[in-house]
């Protein structure tokens, strides 16, 4: 069986990445799109305009924040398992600076309803979690990926 070295090419996906990972996509994006509109809705119902501006932004965040690593993940897919994981991992960190400026940001602003955020944030990371662990799981991968 042949060893891959680093001067060795790579011309193979990694097994059962993209197919669950597209998946995760399109579903998530579907998903995402629902969540926010009744997230918003609810939202402008409970607590008026900062109610609404708060529950978007509460599910908009994590939506963000997990699709770019599904994202990543589909893009990077026929690269080297190697440099898969680094662009998944570089990926990663750029979100964590990226998300805490952006809370940095939210932290003195008064358009929108902090509670709403909270709820929002919570239930949109829980879903999205739940709903891509879901997805992975029911995807049905082949052993073998066709040529």
């Amino acid at each position: 069986m042949p060893s891959h070295t680093s001067g060795d090419s790579y011309n193979g996906p990694l097994p059962g990445v993209r197919i669950p990972m597209a998946a995760v996509l399109r579903w998530g994006t579907a998903g995402s799109v629902v969540a926010l509109l009744a997230a918003g809705a609810i939202g402008f119902l409970l607590a008026g305009s900062p109610g609404f501006w708060g529950a978007v932004l509460g599910i908009a965040i994590p939506v963000a924040f997990y699709s770019i690593t599904v994202i990543v993940a589909v893009v990077t897919v026929r690269v080297r398992p190697e440099i898969f994981g680094a662009a998944i991992l570089g990926s990663w960190v750029v979100k964590i600076a990226v998300l805490i400026a952006v809370l940095a940001l939210l932290r003195d602003a008064d358009f929108y309803s902090r509670g709403a955020f909270f709820v929002a944030f919570v239930a949109g990371t829980v879903g999205y979690l739940v709903a891509e662990a879901v997805i992975v799981v029911r995807t049905r991968v082949p052993y073998l990926e066709p040529q």
